[in-house]
């Protein structure tokens, strides 16, 4: 009652006052202990859980002093201040109310598991720059990591970055980086902020260290890095770059090295002028063979793309040009879509076929009710293709109707797709394919079941390879599949998992060759006490028959038929730092061997781990540091 009697009386006096002698405060004071006015020097103090509310932001503290002729604010003692959804904490604040800028001593933030503190919050606007900070992105009271820095600048889309900055583990200064870049959006979080090294051994690679590193330079300049140092002459860098120093201008550098096997790069500038947009990009890359030291091969390939819009139309001038073709490729294009309809008009050559030109006009997924999606697309051209040799026109139209969702019941969906095409050439030949496919998803008690079955034909000849369904040079003619999946998850008891499924594939084809393709997966895992869990698990992989797709067929190596075991151990994860050990093992049937015999040993802190891994048969092993964020 206090508070509020104090608040009205302050109130009902100095409004008067202050509309004559300066504008009116866009703020109010409240407080538990006194708030007094000064009329002559314009000056309010107050104190005792004091809160000043300014429209959408507040300060809280034990005394303020807010002068309305320099339109600033100071206060002092557990003070807080609250912008939109930030919170900043401190011993002390100058504000100015007016340009929303000031300064926090001995300030501190917290928000979704971030938190820095300083010798001096600056707020500058919508901008924070702390100096003298230290910060970590670990939700705990004495968490065991933190990195130091000079200055860190929290930006308006709540981007962090901090400069000066040494990274320490438990108060171990452990490296120095140049900078160091987070979010508060905790959906935004970059992966590879601290460099989180991978130090291990293995067969291919000997001795390694494995780093990936995100490098922040500016707002304009940033970019990934990875490095891969080995000992056995296999060493690894990859530089992606990103440079945009406005919203019309984006240039990307992209490299990436492997010792012994070559470098590829990619250059891609983009620029917009007025309404036209260029984007031009230039790949490269140079292969060589570890085994030979004389191969060595070049390969690049160079486009640049030109569009803008006219009277409402999209339109494109494209250029393409690579290392096999002594012509450059071109095609301009233009392109008019407006609700589910479409229209386009595309003339050029290239190396693989010429548009001399081609036009097509259609619909795209037009939803006719209940779901069913509608496409059609009708296609006039003059073609040319390189490869055949072949020059004539030809015309298409194709037809297309499909559900993805067709409610029987609460336990039952029908699914369904059909398309049909139709091609005529100058060259007298026709050419037709269908692509029909039909499923059905059931629960059945515990059990998932799918039944599908899709249909593929094609009749008459084409002169062009790019018509057909498959890149096989035979008209492969009718195909059938057949499709069959049950499975299921359960949990059998609070500590019994058990999940399984199995497949049966039949491949029918118009020559009479048939292929029969069977999968079964099968795992257990059962928690036998609060430190202890066993995993069982079995998969299965076997043919049958001949097909006349080599792409389809499942060569001898690829049969499948083994077990796993696995066993793991951890203790008690709400008592920090705890164990998590790990051993997995698995046996090949088919090869009569040990197929997998792993071993992980993980120590976990409150906001990173640490551990080794260790792969007996591929002799290969790895420590590891991750940051949790």
């Amino acid at each position: 009652m206090k508070k509020i009697v104090t608040f009205l009386l302050l109130m009902l006096f100095i409004y008067p006052a202050i509309g004559q002698a300066a504008e009116e405060a866009p703020f109010s004071v409240e407080a538990d202990g006194f708030i007094i006015y000064d009329e002559e020097t314009q000056v309010i103090q107050a104190e005792n859980n004091v809160i000043i509310q300014l429209d959408s932001d507040m300060i809280k503290a034990d005394k303020i002093k807010a002068n309305l002729l320099t339109k600033t604010i100071e206060a002092e003692g557990n003070v807080v201040l609250i912008e939109d959804d930030n919170k900043l904490y401190g011993d002390g604040l100058e504000y100015d109310y007016q340009k929303e800028e000031g300064k926090i001593y001995n300030g501190e933030s917290r928000q979704d598991k971030i938190s820095f503190k300083g010798k001096e919050i600056n707020i500058v606007k919508d901008e924070l720059v702390v100096t003298d900070t230290e910060l970590t992105v670990c939700d705990h009271e004495t968490p065991h990591y933190k990195i130091t820095a000079e200055k860190i600048n929290v930006y308006s889309n709540d981007l962090v970055v901090a400069r000066g900055v040494d990274l320490w583990i438990n108060d171990h200064k452990i490296m120095p980086l140049p900078t160091y870049t987070t979010s508060l959006d905790p959906e935004e979080r970059k992966k590879y902020a601290i460099p989180e090294p991978k130090i291990g051994y293995s067969r291919d690679d000997g001795m390694y260290l494995d780093v990936n590193y995100d490098h922040y330079v500016n707002e304009n300049l940033h970019g990934l890095i990875h490095v891969k140092a080995t000992s056995k002459n296999s060493n690894e860098l990859d530089l992606d770059y990103e440079y945009t120093p406005s919203e019309n201008f984006q240039f990307r550098p992209d490299l990436s090295y492997k010792q012994g096997m070559g470098v590829d790069g990619t250059v891609s500038l983009k620029n917009k002028i007025g309404d036209i947009t260029s984007n031009i990009n230039y790949n490269a890359y140079i292969e060589d063979d570890e085994d030979d030291p004389d191969y060595k091969d070049k390969e690049w390939l160079a486009k640049w793309d030109l569009s803008t819009d006219i009277f409402g139309i999209k339109s494109g001038l494209h250029f393409r040009r690579d290392e096999d073709d002594t012509e450059t490729g071109k095609e301009i294009t233009f392109d008019k879509k407006w609700s589910d309809y479409y229209w386009q008009l595309r003339a050029g050559e290239d190396n693989k076929h010429d548009y001399k030109p081609q036009f097509s006009i259609g619909i795209q997924n037009k939803d006719l009710g209940n779901g069913t999606l509608l496409s059609t697309d009708l296609r006039v051209a003059q073609v040319y293709e390189r490869e055949t040799d072949i020059e004539t026109s030809r015309k298409e139209l194709a037809l297309k109707l499909q559900d993805s969702e067709i409610k029987i019941s609460d336990l039952t969906n029908l699914y369904w797709s059909g398309k049909v095409s139709r091609s005529e050439y100058g060259t007298g030949d026709d050419f037709e394919t269908y692509d029909f496919n039909l499923g059905l998803d059931q629960k059945i008690a515990f059990l998932d079941f799918n039944l599908d079955y899709q249909y593929y034909n094609e009749l008459g000849e084409t002169p062009f390879h790019f018509d057909l369904l498959t890149d096989e040079d035979q008209n492969m003619g009718e195909r059938n599949y057949l499709t069959a999946s049950v499975g299921s998850d359960l949990k059998l008891s609070d500590n019994l998992d058990f999940n399984w499924n199995a497949l049966a594939r039949n491949s029918y084809y118009e020559d009479g060759q048939e292929y029969n393709y069977y999968q079964f997966d099968a795992k257990t895992y059962y928690q036998i006490n609060e430190f202890n869990g066993v995993g069982l698990g079995y998969n299965y992989v076997g043919i049958g028959g001949k097909t006349p797709i080599d792409d389809e067929e499942v060569e001898s190596d690829d049969l499948v038929n083994e077990v796993s075991l696995s066993y793991n151990f951890q203790t008690d994860e709400l008592e920090l730092p705890y164990w998590d050990v790990k051993i997995e093992t698995g046996y090949d049937f088919i090869d009569d061997e040990l197929s997998t015999l792993k071993y992980s040993f993980t120590r976990e802190f409150d906001c990173f781990n640490t551990g080794i891994e260790y792969d007996q048969l591929e002799k290969d092993i790895r420590f590891n540091l991750k940051l949790k964020y």
